[in-house]
């Protein structure tokens, strides 16, 4: 059969085996809203949990809003004007707005890229800066959180502001079971010392920090407590299908919006099947391919479901063009100090690590679990062999590869689109190695 999985902003195709495919696994097909700009529009005027926006709002308030960065997909050219129109209502002029980036500890957006996520007409109203997690003097401290005790920092200009609004995606999201919500204020423009904190051994090794759950998941506790020491006050959060399309939005109060979002979201992401498979090819899409940081995403729906939807010892494939590189240098040094992933494992617990680099512990999980091979990447492949990763040229190759060691006869499940898709086996399963 022709398959056919994105892969940078085309399609990679290939074929596989009629006799080994066993499908191909997509979110739940849901109709697009037509315009988004009035399924936008609708939802400030009918906020869940809190006034409108225009009634929290008053004259003289410095406003911060925060967007997403370049290594997500959001229609902020279409949210970000609206959001500024509402303020602009309530008495707030566009030079009391600033936009601040989300970033985390990914790199800044430049000038071109705000452009082209947020609009013209944005980038020309408000001032517009990135977060800089790594930068002391741009931070406060604003106390640890009750129940972890964890330290929260995050950006001056974000802590200062009088209202805060953050606007986000809901999907899959491995520690805090979905996105969305009071993440972009908790980690979005947070330290590295609170990044830190919260991306550690005993917070990745919880049973409960893994894809889909909410309840109990302590990362989710951090991030609600972080945010409640500061205020998110008000959020526009969408749910996307795999091209982008808008399916719902939610707006309002950040815990109660969001829940009504993930609600949504479960009907779309999590996808039953019957069975698990010896090969899974997982495709991150674009813009999350543009690193290999972003792009190890598309397996991370396959090892820490409710169950692995590959076997134990099979191979996971991941096409990815990774022009943007590995994405975390960090990533790169740490994992050169190391020769297995049992190595890897025992280091990470002994040493911990730094900020951005907690996806040495999970990739050394998913080695542990199965053979993982990056297809089609710019990244030199003595760099990926120093990942403990299998480079491969094409999608054949990797194939062949993974036939020749699993056998003719072995079974295949695809991901066109692995970062939003949580496979949920629902028949006999084997899991091991404590993922």
């Amino acid at each position: 059969m022709l398959v056919s999985v994105p892969f940078g902003k085309k399609d990679l195709q290939f074929e596989i085996p009629d006799k080994n495919l066993l499908g191909i696994i997509t979110p739940e097909q849901q109709k697009p809203l037509h315009d988004i700009k009035e399924a936008i529009l609708a939802a400030l005027r009918n906020p869940i949990g809190c006034p409108r926006l225009s009634e929290l709002a008053r004259p003289g308030q410095k406003v911060v809003i925060i967007p997403t960065d370049i290594t997500r997909s959001l229609h902020e050219n279409v949210i970000l004007p609206l959001l500024l129109d509402e303020l602009n209502q309530a008495g707030i002029p566009d030079n009391d707005i600033t936009l601040v980036i989300a970033t985390g500890t990914h790199r800044p957006n430049n000038q071109e890229e705000c452009i082209e996520m947020y609009g013209e007409e944005v980038v020309r109203r408000v001032k517009i800066i990135n977060h800089f997690a790594f930068e002391p003097e741009t931070l406060k401290y604003l106390g640890d959180t009750p129940t972890q005790g964890i330290p929260v920092e995050l950006n001056k200009v974000v802590a200062d502001a009088d209202l805060r609004i953050s606007t986000a995606s809901i999907e899959p999201h491995l520690f805090a079971g979905y996105s969305g919500g009071v993440k972009s204020l908790a980690v979005g423009v947070a330290g590295v010392r609170t990044i830190a904190a919260t991306h550690n051994v005993q917070v990745l090794d919880h049973p409960r920090t893994r894809l889909g759950v909410l309840e109990g998941n302590i990362f989710r506790q951090f991030l609600e407590e972080a945010a409640g020491m500061v205020g998110l006050d008000f959020i526009v959060n969408m749910v996307l299908n795999e091209e982008k399309e808008v399916l719902k939005v939610v707006a309002g109060n950040p815990v109660k919006a969001h829940a009504a979002g993930v609600e949504f979201a479960r009907k779309v992401f999590e996808v039953k099947v019957d069975r698990q498979a010896d090969i899974v090819i997982a495709a991150p899409g674009y813009p999350k391919d543009r690193d290999l940081y972003q792009a190890s995403r598309a397996v991370n729906t396959s090892i820490f479901g409710p169950m692995p939807l590959v076997k134990p010892g099979g191979a996971l494939i991941i096409p990815a063009p990774c022009q943007d590189g590995i994405g975390h240098e960090g990533y790169h040094t740490w994992m050169k100090t190391v020769k297995t992933p049992d190595e890897a494992l025992e280091k990470a617990r002994r040493e911990g690590f730094a900020p951005g680099e907690h996806k040495i512990f999970v990739l050394a999980r998913i080695l542990k679990y199965a053979e993982l091979m990056i297809v089609g990447s710019a990244i030199p492949a003595t760099t990926l062999r120093e990942l403990l990763l299998t480079p491969i040229s094409t999608m054949e190759e990797a194939l062949d590869r993974a036939f020749a060691r699993l056998g003719p006869e072995a079974t295949v499940w695809v991901l066109p689109y692995g970062v939003i898709t949580i496979p949920v086996v629902t028949g006999e399963g084997r899991c091991c190695c404590g993922v």
